[in-house]
C-alpha cells in the first residue's frame, strides 16, 4: 500500500458520555499518491482517504498528513463527505472523501505549490 491511513481515538474513562474526536493519520510514500487523493476531491475542499474501514458520512475528525521523505506534516480538521465500503468498492479500492474544515493557508500555499508543479 503506497498511503497508511491509522485511525485512533482519544477514550475517556471518566466521562464515558463524551464522544471523543477521532484521530486519523495518513502517511504517503510519494509526492503522486498525495496528490491524485487530494485532487480526487479537490471540489469540495478535502481528499480522499483509501481505508478498509471508512468513517460514517457526517462524522468530524482531526487529520494528520504526513507528506514523503518525513518532512512537513499537514494538521486539519475534516468531516466525512462520502464514503466507498468494501462491498461496492471493486475495482477501485475503499475509502472516504473528505472536506477540510480547517486547513491553514501556509499548508493550503504548500498544498497548490505541489499541485502546481505536479500538473
Amino acid at each position: 500500500m503506497l498511503a497508511t491511513a491509522t485511525f485512533t481515538a482519544a477514550e475517556s474513562l471518566t466521562e464515558p458520555a463524551i464522544n471523543p474526536v477521532p484521530q486519523v493519520r495518513v502517511e504517503y510514500t510519494n509526492v503522486e499518491d498525495f496528490l491524485v487523493d487530494y485532487t480526487s476531491n479537490e471540489t469540495i475542499g478535502g481528499m480522499f482517504i483509501k481505508t478498509e474501514r471508512p468513517m460514517a458520512v457526517g462524522t468530524q475528525f482531526n487529520l494528520k498528513i504526513q507528506l514523503p521523505g518525513g518532512g512537513r506534516t499537514i494538521d486539519a480538521s475534516a468531516e466525512v463527505r462520502w464514503t466507498l465500503p468494501c462491498d461496492v468498492a471493486a475495482p477501485m479500492k475503499p475509502g472516504m472523501g473528505v472536506r477540510f474544515e480547517t486547513l491553514s493557508s501556509i499548508d493550503k500555499g504548500i498544498v497548490e505549490n505541489m499541485l502546481s508543479s505536479w500538473r
